[in-house]
């Protein structure tokens, strides 16, 4: 057996451990606590960086709020907005929260001042999370519905942003 077939029975048993264990989900409605869901992936990312770091030896990526100000000026995002960027050596990630229930993670390369001809490229989405609220906490969605879990978002976004 391959590493790739183990990996994905692996991945088959824990889905299926998951699903033996249902939630109930309560209805979301737009006015579900956004805040809450951004600093619960604000305080994971936060260690996940921190732990980078420590790793690396020294300071590779960093972290940091984005205030509401800035969402409305910049990006001219309507409401109560809230998010954070997480920035490589290379490359950066935002999160923000989308209305209704919600979080937007877009990232882009970064821009060498040798570059000629197009100085704004667009950034790219690399995942919409819908946000459940759980009796236990926030359950957390990809586009296609399956349950995501942060952990793992937050490992791949880490490995996107530091390469």
């Amino acid at each position: 057996m391959t590493k790739f077939q183990k990996e994905i029975m692996d991945m088959a048993r824990e889905r299926e451990k998951r699903r033996e264990k249902v939630e109930s989900v309560d209805s979301v409605d737009e006015t579900y606590e956004a805040k809450e869901a951004m600093d619960e992936f604000f305080g994971l990312a936060k260690a996940a960086v921190s732990a980078y770091n420590e790793g690396s030896g020294k300071k590779v990526i960093s972290i940091y709020r984005l205030p509401q100000e800035l969402l409305t000026l910049f990006l001219n995002l309507p409401g109560k907005r809230m998010g954070f960027c997480i920035i490589g050596p290379e490359r950066f990630v935002v999160f923000l929260n989308d209305i209704p229930n919600g979080i937007l993670v877009l990232g882009q390369k970064k821009q060498s001042a040798a570059t000629v001809g197009q100085i704004l490229s667009k950034a790219r989405q690399l995942i919409k999370i819908t946000c459940l609220k759980s009796a236990n906490g926030f359950i957390f969605k990809d586009n296609t519905g399956a349950t995501l879990d942060r952990e793992d978002i937050m490992k791949h976004i880490i490995s996107w942003v530091s390469e």
